[in-house]
């Protein structure tokens, strides 16, 4: 069982978050992630269950590109299917930046309701430092189980809309996709950003009514902005990721 952060941990993570973390969550499951991250120790990776809905799953680990779809592949393999996610990171004393990453999620390999277990959490944390222990390759796993999934549910297509959108500050650093809902979709997403050297600094996905958007605030590898070329390669390269959903590119947002 995970160890109960101290006050003062705990109002440090919360410090080291941006303002809008701890508007969106109650005290007791901030409580909950900032005692993922205290008890994380030396391990690249950790995990642990939050909130009485028994959905809540928080994955806390060393921030490195293309994390966000390595944990995508390990949720996707552990046969958790994510409804929402809160993607952060945030700067550790003396340490690498640190990513915590929040998951609603339900399981599908067992009855409609189940409830999460340690048990989920523990594995969840095995397959992700896995893989960055760079032990497998998780396109090759997440592909063979979408093919098995694939060809027992038959061909599913669907429409799809990626765009770069304004953020506050009046940059084109926002990604959205906007398509339906599918398993492995976050894991597709992450894994077409980090192919074309695309930084997630924050991620929200919401899913209703089995639609899906994404949003991915996202930089160069180097830190620098997206310039009008590259939001366009990017852009098609998501959508290709998609296939066979129909393409659509609009041009980038001003509101």
């Amino acid at each position: 069982m995970t160890r109960r952060a101290s006050p003062e941990f705990t109002a440090a993570f919360v410090e080291s978050l941006p303002p809008d973390y701890s508007n969106k969550f109650d005290t007791d499951v901030i409580v909950a992630h900032a005692s993922v991250a205290a008890t994380r120790g030396d391990a690249p990776v950790n995990a642990g269950l939050f909130g009485r809905a028994g959905n809540g799953l928080c994955i806390v680990a060393e921030d490195r590109p293309g994390l966000l779809a390595l944990i995508s592949a390990s949720l996707f393999l552990c046969h958790l299917d994510v409804g929402a996610a809160e993607v952060y990171t945030r700067d550790v004393p003396g340490q690498r930046r640190e990513a915590v990453d929040l998951f609603t999620v339900r399981k599908t390999d067992a009855p409609v309701g189940s409830q999460l277990v340690q048990a989920d959490a523990a594995r969840v944390r095995d397959v992700v430092t896995r893989f960055m222990r760079n032990e497998g390759d998780p396109r090759v796993e997440v592909d063979k189980l979408m093919s098995a999934q694939s060809a027992a549910a038959g061909p599913k297509s669907s429409e799809a809309t990626v765009r770069f959108i304004a953020d506050d500050a009046g940059g084109l650093s926002t990604l959205e996709v906007e398509t339906s809902d599918r398993s492995g979709l976050l894991f597709t997403l992450a894994s077409a950003l980090y192919a074309n050297r695309v930084q997630i600094v924050q991620s929200n996905v919401s899913t209703a009514d089995g639609k899906v958007l994404d949003r991915f605030r996202v930089f160069e590898f180097n830190g620098s902005p997206i310039d009008a070329a590259r939001r366009l390669e990017i852009q098609v390269a998501v959508l290709n990721a998609m296939e066979p959903a129909s393409r659509s590119v609009p041009p980038p947002s001003k509101s």
